[in-house]
């Protein structure tokens, strides 16, 4: 059975955590935190020992990988400590707020040679997962057009927004890494605009909460994104597939299909009512295949090197929301 370390004992960190547990052949070996309460209250409910540092929570010898939830500010350190300690990885993202920082981890981390997975966690998802097998068995054709709405329930806090890098980055990276999975290509062009229209306190860190995305990929076809910081309906999420032969949707599913029929009346249960309810079950299975991918099994688990991507891609929109124009998209570092 593999042992791993978790540093970050907050929301994130609780759900690896739950993750780790649902995992056959996984247990949570070590937690970390510089928050000593909620790092102690986290290890104690999972069976797990407690780390004086980072560092050692890294460097066990009875550690087989590490999972990175701390806050954004520190990902880059930490995954540049596990390559120089030789232990396998799962990376939150974004990987750095600078694209130059991040490049520069992801070429130190591919030199150390380490299994390096980022958390993208809508990769396993059951609904997006059976939408992308179709699309490898080509059921839509040559792709056209595909489309994605991503519209949380509800505003996260001012403190979280200073941290997290950005609406793109954040919310955003999550989606252009779908797109080009989905797709199996980058995209080339991309066009953002976006402003606040939710909560005016984004603006003085220099984000947005509404944005519309569009970018072009290097055959042609065309992405559009739709992000909203709040609903008032629960957690909205969907992706369209439109090619040649048809089109595929992964559409927001409910809790319950049972309907109420009444009279002249029919009511149905809404949507998640949030994220990690709608999302829960595909952090179970990434944790599942991080375990297996450390093991030495190709199970395609996304790579720190998708997180670069992504975060280029993000790294573009938000050129592009403060010029007004749309930005070629540069890859040639990596």
């Amino acid at each position: 059975m593999l042992s791993f370390s978790l540093i970050g004992a907050g929301f994130i960190g609780k759900v690896h955590a739950a993750s780790v547990a649902a995992c056959p052949n996984a247990r949570l070996a070590v937690v970390y935190d510089i928050d000593g309460e909620a790092m102690r209250t986290l290890a104690e409910a999972h069976g797990a020992d407690v780390a004086r540092s980072a560092e050692d929570a890294i460097s066990d010898d009875s550690i087989d990988a590490v999972i990175i939830a701390a806050s954004t500010k520190a990902h880059a350190e930490l995954a540049r400590a596990c390559a120089a300690s030789g232990k396998a990885f799962l990376c939150e993202k974004p990987i750095d707020l600078n694209v130059s920082s991040a490049t520069e981890t992801v070429s130190i981390v591919q030199k150390s040679g380490v299994f390096a997975g980022m958390g993208f966690s809508r990769r396993h998802d059951h609904q997006h997962k059976m939408l992308k097998e179709a699309v490898d068995r080509g059921e839509v054709g040559k792709i056209e057009m595909m489309h994605f709405i991503s519209r949380t329930q509800s505003l996260p806090r001012l403190e979280y927004i200073k941290e997290s890098g950005g609406q793109l980055r954040d919310k955003g990276a999550h989606f252009f890494d779908l797109a080009c999975w989905l797709s199996g290509e980058r995209p080339v062009e991309i066009y953002a605009a976006g402003d606040c229209l939710i909560e005016p306190g984004f603006r003085e860190y220099g984000d947005v909460d509404t944005a519309m995305v569009m970018m072009r990929l290097a055959s042609g076809a065309y992405c559009h994104f739709g992000f909203s910081r709040r609903t008032a309906y629960g957690y909205d999420e969907s992706i369209e597939v439109f090619g040649s032969e048809g089109k595929i949707l992964s559409r927001a599913p409910t809790p319950s299909d049972v309907v109420r029929y009444h009279g002249n009346t029919a009511s149905a249960v809404g949507l998640h009512q949030s994220w990690i309810g709608r999302f829960r079950n595909s952090y179970f299975g990434q944790m599942e295949a991080f375990a297996k991918s450390v093991t030495g099994e190709t199970v395609g688990f996304p790579t720190l090197e998708a997180g670069l991507v992504a975060e280029t891609i993000a790294d573009a929109g938000m050129r592009s929301i403060a010029e007004r124009v749309p930005i070629d998209i540069n890859y040639s570092e990596f």
